[in-house]
């Protein structure tokens, strides 16, 4: 999918798994090649984050983190990348948080967010829009892809949930459960930051119920095979 100068890319089931995590080393490597050829984007233009669930963001001038050595999945621990450079492409892999992508089309800035729960709890938006510095924050270009939806992400209790923090995207629904709309909630954070509703892209796909997308929930429940799905986006 092409933005105002923004190309993003998310893969799915049918590309195959994209984590060393959760696959044999060689089907993985394999599986990551098709999709950047796929993607029209060489290995070598690559960057990959090892998420950690933080608000750690790498501002990447070149590529590191080769995404097809294993060796070197480790070598940037945190949860988004950040460049000005064009070609550089940033990619993660995730299984229900949101994979999202950032960008500033007056400084011509991308970021790569992982925003699961603990992401969105900690604001990793405003720390990507503050690394940003945009000068018109609602110019600002949210695109995130598909996440596990508020009717999915239930919790029996709502003990260890912050619920003056998620407010009325964390509620007991009529099934007596709690169910957090971490989608919503990233809305709500990107809108507070000064980001325009025209330009939020928020994917209504929920991953723990469409199959054409892994889900750490849904594997848990099922006992299904994990996998992970990449997110790549890169500056036009």
């Amino acid at each position: 999918m092409e933005y105002v100068g923004l190309k993003v890319e998310f893969s799915n089931v049918s590309d195959g798994n994209m984590s060393f995590a959760w696959g044999n080393e060689a089907d993985v490597i394999k599986n990551r090649q098709q999709f950047l050829e796929k993607c029209a984007i060489k290995a070598d233009d690559a960057t990959i984050v090892y998420l950690e669930h933080g608000t750690k963001i790498y501002k990447i001038d070149t590529p590191k983190a080769n995404l097809l050595e294993k060796s070197k999945q480790q070598s940037l621990v945190g949860d988004g990348l950040m460049t000005n450079k064009k070609g550089n492409a940033l990619m993660l892999v995730v299984a229900d948080c949101i994979p999202a992508a950032l960008y500033d089309p007056n400084s011509k800035q991308l970021a790569v967010l992982h925003a699961g729960r603990k992401g969105v709890e900690l604001n990793i938006l405003k720390q990507a829009v503050e690394m940003l510095d945009a000068e018109r924050p609602e110019d600002l270009i949210l695109v995130a892809g598909p996440a596990i939806s508020g009717d999915s992400y239930v919790f029996g209790t709502k003990d260890g949930v912050d619920t003056e923090l998620w407010g009325d995207n964390f509620i007991k629904g009529d099934d007596e459960k709690y169910h957090m709309y971490i989608k919503d909630e990233l809305r709500r954070q990107a809108i507070d930051l000064g980001l325009s509703e025209n330009n939020l892209h928020i994917s209504k796909i929920d991953t723990y119920t469409d199959q054409k997308y892994y889900s750490h929930r849904r594997s848990m429940a099922t006992g299904e095979a994990e996998g992970r799905f990449a997110i790549i986006a890169s500056i036009l």
